[in-house]
């Protein structure tokens, strides 16, 4: 470790401080702390002194997600501990360390710090604790940890300010206390076994040394291991009556590499019987391990008379295996741990890791919810499962996906409102739901058909995750785990999906503001350079200043009103407004010197007065821009709405479906905006529009479904 420890805490900052408080207690050395936020893990991992990193507990699932991605990407040997229960998909290589969220400062402070020197010595990694002192430079005492007066009889209190060779008196004037003076005042370390004589216990010790002074001691107690090497007296029944006690499966090996001793829990894991094999070569008993590590190791273990630990597969008992070989003069002792579970568990882990590499660059809220099923199904065996998203407009959890063997059960998945209750308290308060018996009668029970159990974990904001079986109890622990860790990870890509969406629309609505804006500004535009020529030409600019300001007002309107829509506005300033009123003002910007407008009938009717303008005078114009010679635009009543008719060429009928959609023209120069800018108001206001042919075969734009409309005798 570097001089000083240096922590990358992921959330809040004071709860942060709060844990440097905690190691500041434990430690002898400074310890430091550089808090961030999600979004700056990456950056802050840059650093090459980072030691380790630290979830806060105000993350999200989604969020401590990311943080595995990032030292993943950034620096995957890095230690990660998570503070407030959470899980992730786990990459083989990132260490995860889950620290006990009620646990207060202190504990959390020794918890991290045993995690952190077990994962920096291969010789301190076999089971049990680690336990903790530390002195300052003239050898006192300046911490202790409390379980070290469970052997040497010295309580935390006299510890404290005591010299450590009074406390560890046995270890006065040996090769222990020449290690610890060899390091002090140093940055550097060294790592002892000793035994202790009173309490007949083997240490494995991790002496570190601090440049002005002090040592911090981690020991772990590697009793069993110790004695199962030889190097302790105690041989005879006695001895084997421990062996047999303890938790591992243990063998003994002579040199000859045959069977000496097994006791009850290696005879249940290797599924022999010791008397059958006392005497037996380990290679004539298991000959399918001789292709496997299992010879590679215990070979090399006794020719270079070191320690060897491994895992390994074999095939005939179809078992994972964690072995712990330690050689002598007299043979081989072996512990022997299944770790089958843990494998597959690791396994499946790796799978959901793929799995989240997948959802992140799924695209829909659908595909994301089917690709979850599917690895529900491929990856956890739960052939039962349907992602339900929540509904906001709707106050519901409706399906999204399901797997296809619940269409065999059910001809229907309905949405769930809050009357199914249980569901609903897992959305509500995020802790999963794990019913091993759902009786069939229960009201408020959802699971689609006749199922016995349901396992329910929320997704975050966005759902929830429900897997069934027809089996009592048919979920455990590790299938919560798991089931936690996807739904994890659906929400973070349901998180980005949302985002994505988001960020479409924002650019969507600048893409039709600089559409509409280049389009619609043409108008009051085109006028005002018109009434420019016409002052040069004729020398006058009293009518034509006019002319150009009342344009000059209208393209700021145009560009206010277009920019409020733009920024996410979109409710509508209705009021009473007049129909010939509109038409007139919406004449008045478009350039009409070639054309002539007529209006029959007059009526009040409410809506933005802005928008229905800017409705008539992109009509006005498309009439215009289609028609080669003057052109006569009638405004009149229909029954429910009004219309604006020309005597121009017309809309062919097969072309009439079409020409509302945008950058569809069939204008020299036109943009294919127009009217697709009319349809959009005339939709925000909830009418309708259609084209037909006008009085004189031109065309005619109908208005209709406006049922304020109230009709007045034309002016």
């Amino acid at each position: 470790m570097s001089t000083a420890l240096v922590i990358a805490y992921v959330g809040a900052e004071l709860n942060g401080l709060d844990l440097v408080s905690g190691l500041d207690k434990r430690l002898e050395r400074p310890v430091r702390v550089v808090s961030t936020q999600v979004d700056r893990v990456a950056t802050v991992l840059e650093d090459n002194r980072i030691d380790c990193v630290v979830a806060g507990r105000s993350l999200s699932g989604g969020d401590f997600q990311r943080v595995v991605f990032e030292v993943m990407d950034t620096n995957e040997e890095l230690p990660v501990f998570e503070t407030g229960g959470d899980v992730a998909a786990v990459p083989s290589k990132v260490e995860i360390h889950h620290l006990d969220p009620e646990a207060g400062p202190a504990a959390q402070a020794n918890a991290l710090l045993t995690e952190l020197s077990a994962s920096t010595d291969e010789h301190m990694s076999s089971p049990g604790p680690f336990l903790y002192l530390a002195v300052d430079s003239a050898w006192k005492v300046i911490d202790w940890d409390p379980q070290l007066s469970d052997w040497t009889g010295v309580d935390t209190a006299d510890a404290l300010g005591m010299s450590l060779w009074t406390a560890l008196s046995e270890w006065h004037d040996t090769e222990f206390e020449e290690a610890c003076r060899a390091v002090m005042g140093e940055s550097d370390d060294r790592r002892k076994q000793v035994f202790h004589e009173e309490s007949r216990k083997w240490f494995a010790i991790h002496i570190i040394g601090h440049k002005r002074g002090g040592l911090e001691l981690y020991l772990q107690d590697v009793t069993e291991f110790q004695n199962a090497g030889g190097k302790i007296e105690g041989t005879g029944a006695r001895f084997e009556e421990t062996l047999d006690r303890i938790t591992d499966a243990f063998f003994a090996l002579d040199t000859q590499e045959r069977f000496v001793f097994l006791n009850s829990q290696a005879e249940f894991l290797l599924d022999v019987n010791a008397k059958d094999v006392t005497g037996v070569r380990f290679w004539d008993a298991f000959p399918a391990a001789v292709s496997t590590t299992f010879y590679e190791e215990f070979n090399m273990a006794i020719e270079a008379q070191e320690p060897t630990s491994f895992e390994e597969y074999y095939r005939p008992l179809d078992r994972w295996f964690e072995v712990n070989a330690y050689p002598s003069s007299e043979g081989l002792s072996v512990f022997l741990r299944e770790i089958t579970d843990q494998v597959e568990l690791q396994e499946k882990l790796e799978q959901l890791h793929s799995v989240t590499r997948e959802l992140v660059v799924t695209e829909s809220d659908r595909e994301i919810a089917v690709k979850t099923v599917e690895a529900t199904e491929d990856i956890l065996n739960f052939t039962l499962v349907t992602v339900w998203q929540y509904d906001e407009s709707t106050e519901t959890l409706d399906p999204l996906s399901w797997s296809d063997e619940m269409d065999d059960r059910v001809d229907n998945i309905e949405p769930l409102n809050r009357n199914n209750k249980f569901i609903w308290e897992v959305y509500d308060t995020g802790e999963p739901r794990n019913m091993g018996f759902v009786p069939s009668t229960a009201t408020t029970a959802h699971p689609p058909g006749k199922m016995s159990s349901e396992l329910l974990v929320r997704i975050g904001e966005y759902g929830v995750l429900g897997a069934y079986a027809d089996e009592r109890d048919a979920f455990d622990e590790t299938d919560i785990r798991l089931f936690k860790i996807l739904a994890s990870t659906v929400e973070s890509a349901l998180g980005r999906a949302k985002r994505e969406r988001q960020l479409a629309r924002r650019n969507e609505r600048l893409n039709d503001f600089a559409s509409i804006v280049s389009h619609d500004l043409r108008n009051p535009l085109n006028v005002a350079s018109s009434h420019v020529e016409l002052a040069r030409m004729t020398g006058e600019t009293g009518d034509h200043l006019d002319k150009i300001e009342d344009s000059l007002f209208r393209m700021e309107d145009l560009i206010e009103n277009i920019l409020s829509r733009a920024r996410g506005k979109t409710e509508l300033d209705r009021k009473q407004i007049s129909l010939a009123d509109i038409g007139h003002n919406a004449w008045g910007t478009v350039d009409t010197t070639a054309a002539t407008l007529k209006i029959d009938e007059d009526a009040q009717f409410s809506a933005d007065s802005e928008r229905i303008q800017q409705l008539f005078e992109n009509l006005f114009r498309n009439a215009i821009e289609h028609s080669e010679q003057g052109v006569t635009v009638r405004i009149g009543l229909l029954e429910n709405g009004f219309y604006i008719a020309d005597d121009g060429p017309g809309i062919p009928e097969e072309r009439r479906d079409e020409i509302f959609k945008q950058g569809v023209t069939h204008a020299d120069g036109g943009t294919g905006y127009g009217l697709a800018i009319v349809t959009d108001i005339v939709e925000g206001h909830g009418w309708n529009v259609d084209v037909t042919e006008s009085w004189a075969g031109g065309a005619q734009f109908d208005i209709y479904n406006i049922y304020s409309l109230s009709t007045e005798e034309s002016q």
